[in-house]
């Protein structure tokens, strides 16, 4: 059950559906797009996000924003049938690297994930980037490895 003192129209109402975050741990707000191997999400940076500071939101919570849409990818391909339920566990990332020490507020970053390699059904590998989206300036990228543990 998602709690009421959080304001859930941030959120569009398929990501519930998709993953199993929830306010206040849900970092992402709305879906950009969304396949069986890529995923698109926006982030809203401003003073009602989680892990807002004077400054922004410190550069490192990318790499949960990252994990986050390579999530919408599992849930796609469970709600179509071509996974079984699993837990996704991130095993590490590669080359996280930010341009940028804060995302500044206000501002939307577009997050984008391609899963690049599939071994077996236990182990996958994402592509992530970060983007501004009014200027697509790239803020962040990193190579992300999740473990599909079967439920």
């Amino acid at each position: 059950m998602i709690e009421s003192k959080h304001d859930l129209s941030r959120f569009d109402s398929e990501i519930f559906e998709l993953i199993p975050h929830r306010p206040p741990m849900l970092l992402i707000n709305r879906i950009q797009s969304l396949s069986e191997d890529a995923s698109g999400a926006i982030v809203t940076i401003d003073s009602l996000a989680p892990f807002y500071q004077e400054n922004g939101i410190p550069s490192w919570i990318g790499l949960e924003y990252m994990g986050q849409t390579a999530a919408l990818i599992a849930g796609y391909q469970l709600q179509q049938g071509l996974v079984s339920p699993h837990l996704g566990l991130l095993l590490g990332t590669r080359r996280y690297r930010s341009e940028v020490e804060y995302f500044r507020a206000p501002s939307e970053l577009l997050v984008s994930c391609k899963q690049a390699a599939l071994v077996g059904e236990s182990l996958a590998n994402f592509d992530c980037t970060i983007q501004d989206k009014a200027t697509m300036q790239a803020l962040a990228k990193a190579s992300l490895s999740v473990f599909r543990k079967p439920q």
